[in-house]
């Protein structure tokens, strides 16, 4: 197995004489074969286009003028009484036929079929003429229509010579009298399409139901027509797998036809492959060559790389005493002598580094403790004093007892205590704050039994309580201040709101930018930074606007840890 650098280091040199020799190469190559496949492929749609257009034009023309010339005989009063069987002249009869049909003899052959489909006159060869059925086809699909139907024409119809039939029902006041019908065969689909597509190329013309119609003289595959159709309906495309072919589709408006376009591939599949086997054979000859030159390279440079590179994984996983060889003066082996002597220094660097960052955690850590508004001590021992000379009043004993837990409780070692500590301190100072301020606020709190045992930072909910009480209601407005817990996944989420004056814009905004006033909200910058201590810089205060939209509503969010540091 290859050394990592080995193969780290031979890939980058391979790479950098690819991008210099063969990639250019490469990319002119293929740009080159594809613009060139794409320009001929586009010129041979181009190609396709114009003469599909001409065709289904020509076609369309072609068509219009037989509805005319088959309207036309339909309203002849001559043709009309010879389908009703009034006993007209035949040669009358045939004078009006070639008179309408005059335009257009050389296009196509008419004919006129009484109500029962026998015909009586035409303007066809005779070995064209035959009856028609009126239980189905053409006729039958004409009298149901009131106008041009078009079919094509099978093999066993008795019309051998026809491909395609156009036929409109007359009526006389309503009642059929018979059909007027359009033949178009071999010779007039020949004469029309003549000089319409290059040579090479074939037509194809075909029914609604790709049932041939028409082909072209050169092409004399019968199955080719049933072969697209199968095609067509299995969703695969009409050129089939390795044939020469290209097939080109319109679709003719007038009798709905589809016209069918097969050109031979401007390039054949056989000079793409040696033109691509010829491409991949240089590209192979100038990838051997760059490995080759690369591999003489990396053999010289290889050596004092690799013996760096264990080294510096070595580090990489934890290990400071790794040393490297110093084999002599050179610009490697001094870049050798330096590496050793900066993991001395990261070894001595990272001890150092770890030993102080833990005594700097817990100093700012018991300092913000030590400073959690002392204040408010002083003055309650000042109205202690004051209450005990002056009313004698039993207060003093409330809060004598409450202040002497809370300086028990704060002067304590623990950091973290349960939930159910911290509110009962919490109950202690807002018991000593009521005495103080009697009637200014009033204090609930709502949690549920099983957070009770939560551990949460000391001193944590008493900075933002005293908050409330001290500038919430400085106003002189009485109010009430709310203290919430509540389970948010693995997180518990303690809220501290009060319906007082509120912080001010100025005072929030230097929150936020963590730049704490000298002697004002200094509390609540304390239990930011001990929450971000602990918890991370996420896990701050966060300051939610109040439900009734006045005073004050603080968010904290901790991971739930219970005693023996369990997670629930």
């Amino acid at each position: 197995m290859s050394h990592p650098l080995r193969s780290s280091f031979h890939r980058k040199l391979t790479a950098a004489f690819l991008a210099v020799g063969v990639l250019p190469l490469l990319i002119c190559v293929v740009l080159m074969l594809n613009v060139f496949q794409l320009f001929l492929a586009r010129s041979t749609e181009d190609t396709a286009a114009a003469q599909l257009s001409a065709v289904t034009e020509d076609m369309g023309k072609l068509l219009s003028s037989c509805e005319d010339v088959l309207e036309q005989l339909g309203r002849h009063d001559r043709i009309l009484q010879a389908l009703d069987g009034a006993g007209q002249d035949s040669q009358s009869v045939y004078s009006a036929l070639y008179a309408v049909a005059s335009p257009l003899l050389r296009e196509a052959d008419f004919s006129l079929y009484d109500a029962q489909g026998h015909l009586l006159y035409t303007t066809a060869a005779a070995s064209a003429r035959a009856d028609l059925s009126t239980a189905w086809g053409l006729l039958a699909a004409a009298g149901a229509s009131p106008g041009v139907v078009y079919r094509d024409v099978p093999s066993f119809s008795g019309t051998a010579s026809a491909c395609m039939q156009a036929a409109r029902a007359v009526r006389d006041r309503g009642k059929l009298s018979g059909y007027a019908v359009a033949s178009l065969n071999t010779g007039h689909f020949r004469r029309l399409l003549e000089g319409k597509y290059g040579a090479g190329s074939d037509i194809l013309i075909l029914d609604p139901f790709w049932d041939e119609v028409y082909t072209s003289p050169t092409l004399q595959d019968k199955t080719l027509a049933p072969a697209l159709r199968e095609r067509l309906l299995s969703g695969q495309a009409l050129a089939a797998g390795g044939e020469n072919q290209l097939y080109h589709v319109a679709r003719e408006e007038v009798s709905g036809f589809y016209v069918i376009l097969r050109q031979p591939k401007p390039v054949a599949d056989w000079v793409m492959r040696l033109l691509y086997l010829i491409t991949a054979l240089s590209i192979l000859l100038c990838l051997g060559l760059c490995l080759a030159v690369s591999m003489a390279f990396s053999r010289q440079l290889f050596r004092p790389i690799r013996s760096l590179n264990s080294a510096m994984a070595a580090v990489e996983g934890g290990d400071l005493d790794v040393r490297v060889e110093v084999p002599g003066t050179d610009e490697m082996s001094q870049l050798a002598g330096r590496f050793n002597r900066m993991t001395e220094r990261l070894k001595t660097n990272l001890t150092d580094s770890i030993r102080q960052q833990q005594e700097l955690g817990n100093a700012q850590i018991r300092m913000m403790q030590a400073q959690l508004n002392p204040h408010f001590l002083y003055n309650t021992l000042d109205t202690l004093k004051w209450m005990g000379k002056i009313h004698h009043v039993p207060e003093v004993a409330t809060i004598s007892a409450d202040l002497a837990d809370i300086l028990r409780r704060s002067i304590s070692a623990d950091e973290f205590v349960r939930l159910e500590d911290e509110l009962r301190l919490l109950e202690r100072y807002v018991e000593i704050q009521k005495i103080r301020f009697a009637g200014k606020f009033e204090f609930r709190a709502a949690m549920d039994e099983d957070l009770l045992d939560i551990l949460v930072p000391k001193l944590m909910l008493q900075p933002l309580v005293e908050n409330a009480i001290i500038h919430g209601f400085e106003d002189g407005m009485p109010g009430e201040i709310t203290v919430t817990a509540a389970r948010a996944g693995d997180d518990l989420l303690l809220t501290v709101q009060d319906n007082g004056c509120g912080m001010s814009p100025e005072s929030l905004r230097r929150f936020q930018e963590q730049t704490p006033p000298a002697g004002r909200h200094l509390g609540l910058h304390n239990v930011d930074a001990i929450l971000r201590l602990n918890y991370g810089q996420e896990r701050g205060l966060k300051f939610l606007p109040p439900p009734g939209g006045r005073g004050t509503c603080i968010r904290i969010s901790i991971p739930i840890t219970r005693q023996g540091g369990r997670e629930s």
